[in-house]
Formats: C-alpha cells, sequence, structure tokens
C-alpha cells in the first residue's frame, strides 16, 4: 500500500473516530500513529470542528422534531381516535423513536461483556489495565449519555 493510500485512510479513520466523539488531538495521534500536528492540522483544514457541531445540531433538531410530531399525531389522534391514518402516524412515530434508541437486550448484553472482561483481568492478574479499562468505560459512559441525550 503506498505512503499517500495509507496516510488517506489514517486521515479518513481518524475523522470518523473524531466525529464519533473522540475530540482530543493527542489521543487521536496515539490510535493513528500519527503526531497530535498532523490530526490538528487535519482538524484544522478539514474544519472537523464545525462539522461535529453541526451534526450534533442537526441531531439535537431531529430529536426535537421527532417530539413535536408525536405530540402533534397523539393531539389529533386523540380528538378522532377512529382515524386509521392517525393511528398509523402514530404507531410510525413510536416505532421510529423506538428504534433509535438502544434496545434493553442490547445494554444487558454489553454489561455482562463488560462483567466478563472484568473478570478475565482480575483472573490474569491485570489489576492496573483493569483500572485503565475502567476509567475509558465511565468516560465512555458519560460520553454516550451526553450524546444520546
Amino acid at each position: 500500500m503506498s505512503n499517500a493510500l495509507e496516510f488517506r485512510i489514517k486521515r479518513d479513520n481518524c475523522k470518523e473516530a473524531y466525529m464519533n466523539g473522540k475530540t482530543e488531538p493527542t489521543e487521536l495521534a496515539m490510535i493513528f500513529g500519527v503526531s497530535d500536528i498532523t490530526v490538528r492540522k487535519w482538524i484544522k483544514q478539514g474544519k472537523w470542528d464545525e462539522l461535529f457541531k453541526e451534526e450534533r445540531k442537526l441531531d439535537h433538531e431531529i430529536s426535537l422534531a421527532r417530539k413535536k410530531a408525536l405530540i402533534q399525531a397523539l393531539r389529533e389522534y386523540a380528538k378522532n381516535p377512529a382515524d386509521t391514518a392517525l393511528q398509523s402516524l402514530v404507531s410510525l412515530i413510536k416505532q421510529n423513536q423506538k428504534d433509535s434508541e438502544p434496545s434493553k437486550e442490547l445494554n444487558d448484553y454489553i454489561v455482562r461483556f463488560l462483567d466478563q472482561v472484568t473478570d478475565f483481568m482480575i483472573e490474569k492478574g491485570h489489576e492496573t489495565l483493569l483500572k485503565q479499562f475502567q476509567s475509558i468505560v465511565i468516560d465512555l459512559a458519560e460520553y454516550l449519555r451526553t450524546r444520546n441525550g
């Protein structure tokens, strides 16, 4: 693979990580094997900050619009519960909202996985690594809570 192609792949993957919430250039530099100066240049030249903020703003606006649409549909449905079109609209909006939220099964699976990772690290004597892992998981949980509302 050519150096230019490898570099583009690193930049694209770095951008994806940045847009998904990993905003520390030093952390991104370590992950992708480039200098933090390079990451800072990518962020500035690609206007990643503006893209990140715009995406979060749009996500928020979509969430608000979905809630408003559901409220309006429920009000209309309450006036005329026999209207099958309104029934379908309310069901569609509720399903869309449900689909956008993580499922309880997924949450339970993640908790079991993290418990097993913790048990594994304790059994193997990786207490220092376990503390780092737990710190990262706590940061990730806080990030997800913030990002997903």
